[in-house]
């Protein structure tokens, strides 16, 4: 079976979240996995730490995994229902429900992978993750 997220998509997602960072000032890391939530590419900006780079790819991770953007994920773990279970992200640690993570999804509805951004505040993550991913969405396959 051939890997449906290429290194194209890949780096083209995570160029245009850096981009998109540094027109508005911001200094970011983002990090493309594939569906399974391994590293395909990750650039990070010049000054980024080490907690821009870590959370960029848990939410890679997270949406990739889960197919819901990481703001999802974590409406959800906050939700009545989930009062009463234990929290997904203590059963696996790799998951982080912070905003800023965006599954990638072909036009048939398959997820082929995530893309995560750290480094700002998560509504700005969370913003910059959803412009990069549309800006690969026409050669998603």
């Amino acid at each position: 079976m051939r890997e449906p997220l290429s290194y194209e998509i890949a780096h083209g997602a995570a160029l245009a979240a850096l981009e998109a960072g540094r027109a508005e000032g911001h200094k970011l890391c983002a990090v493309v996995v594939n569906r399974s939530g391994v590293t395909k590419v990750l650039l990070s900006d010049d000054g980024v730490g080490l907690l821009g780079v870590e959370t960029a790819r848990r939410k890679a991770y997270t949406s990739a995994v889960s197919g819901f953007t990481t703001a999802q994920f974590a409406a959800f773990v906050a939700s009545p229902r989930m009062q009463a279970a234990p929290p997904p992200h203590l059963l696996d640690a790799a998951l982080l429900p912070v905003a800023g993570g965006v599954p990638i999804v072909t036009a048939d509805g398959e997820v082929i992978g995530g893309i995560g951004v750290g480094g700002a505040d998560d509504a700005t993550d969370d913003r910059i993750a959803s412009q990069a991913r549309d800006a690969v969405a026409k050669i998603v396959a």
